[in-house]
């Protein structure tokens, strides 16, 4: 005599897969919960990154200065205008630097300015004070006025 051994359910169809449904509910949101407690963990460890000063940027930031602090200290071009025998001309002249000479740009003469005199001394050479003209200088304007008398011309 063999014993057929039958399968007993305790819940009917519907209420098993109702109690299925809410089993595969809890691991979902059990996953969720994971997911969020993981981006909790990442946010917490990138703020802490971001504290520190981000090192691009204060780099950055020196270049800017430096670059700022050349602009101010140099000398800028300017725009002068002068005459010798009612002969009127606009030339932008640069100043130079310590160990660099003076620059008229559209000369190839080598410029002496004298400011508080209000002279321009052009030379062919400096050594030479006898190859110099000596010129009336009528007005000085800034550096906006020399970039656009250089691109005007």
């Amino acid at each position: 005599m063999a014993i057929n051994p039958k399968k007993q359910t305790l819940l009917n169809k519907s209420d098993f897969q109702k109690q299925q449904a809410n089993k595969n509910k809890k691991r979902r949101l059990s996953a969720q919960q994971i997911k969020r407690q993981q981006e909790l963990v990442q946010q917490h460890g990138h703020q802490g990154v971001q504290t520190e000063p981000p090192k691009k940027s204060l780099t950055t930031l020196i270049v800017i200065g430096v670059i700022a602090l050349l602009v101010i200290l140099l000398p800028k071009p300017k725009l002068i205008t002068y005459k010798k025998l009612n002969m009127v001309t606009q030339s932008v002249y640069w100043p130079g630097l310590p160990g660099v000479e003076p620059i008229l740009f559209d000369s190839i003469l080598q410029p002496i300015k004298a400011s508080e005199r209000s002279t321009l001394y052009l030379c062919q050479d400096v050594s030479k004070p006898n190859t110099c003209q000596k010129y009336a200088i009528i007005e000085t304007q800034g550096f906006i006025a020399a970039i656009k008398h250089l691109i005007a011309h």
